[in-house]
């Protein structure tokens, strides 16, 4: 994980990287399905899994928010991407993609590629003030989600985390089976939500596929700003021009 961080406009973040323009409705699922576990379960243990939440600081190695890192301290070496509400560090070898609302075109997702089967989505939502609103976002999570064959609640590595089995349709139009894995990381004023999808959701023990893109996860810096905005809406990425 990089530690050093230098006040250095975002903006002069190296052009190299590839960020392409996909429309949200590819990510959406397609044909609803009974899931197997009952919702009320979940509902039940809610309090459980926050207070599980709250039982440590998540975040002691990164995502940072903005004002609690002094970019002034950055390594020369070291290339940031200022998106708006993300500014993120990248590696060499990864493949960085917008996800926009075809209807607002708004930036809505970041979708990071380590590898040609394996990928992480990162969206910055608005949350209040008081803590806690991580349990709000998985019900609803879990709630909305289509063709979803089952779930699992379990620890993960920033707290509480989601696995989901959903059945997709590839591009081929074959059904296919999929392992998702969602991580809500609360700061201030905000809850990152992170996917882990291909691989990197097999890669239970984080050892593999999905190494460094938590590590990617940790070195993100959310800049959250003072918009005033509904708890759970997305803050839109307002990538900087070149």
């Amino acid at each position: 994980m990089i530690l050093g961080f230098k006040k250095k406009d975002a903006s002069q973040a190296s052009d190299e990287v590839d960020l392409d323009l996909v429309e949200d409705e590819d990510f959406e699922d397609e044909d609803p399905s009974e899931d197997d576990e009952d919702l009320d379960d979940l509902k039940d243990k809610g309090d459980e899994w926050v207070a599980f939440d709250l039982s440590r600081d998540w975040r002691e190695d990164g995502p940072f928010d903005l004002d609690e890192v002094d970019l002034s301290a950055d390594d020369e070496d070291v290339t940031r991407i200022d998106l708006g509400s993300l500014i993120i560090t990248p590696e060499p070898d990864m493949a960085l993609k917008l996800v926009v609302d075809p209807a607002t075109h708004k930036v809505l997702h970041l979708v990071v590629e380590n590898t040609p089967t394996s990928a992480v989505q990162v969206t910055v939502y608005a949350a209040p003030a008081l803590p806690g609103y991580t349990g709000e976002l998985r019900t609803t999570l879990i709630e909305e989600s289509e063709n979803m064959k089952s779930f699992d609640i379990v620890e993960g590595p920033f707290g509480t985390e989601v696995r989901r089995i959903l059945t997709l349709t590839d591009d081929q139009g074959k059904k296919v089976v999929s392992t998702i894995r969602d991580w809500f990381i609360a700061g201030p004023r905000w809850v990152l939500g992170v996917r882990l999808l291909g691989e990197a959701a097999l890669d239970i023990d984080g050892t593999g596929a999905s190494a460094n893109l938590k590590e990617f996860v940790h070195n993100i810096i959310v800049r959250r700003g003072d918009t005033a905005m509904a708890p759970g809406a997305v803050v839109p990425l307002t990538p900087k021009e070149n």
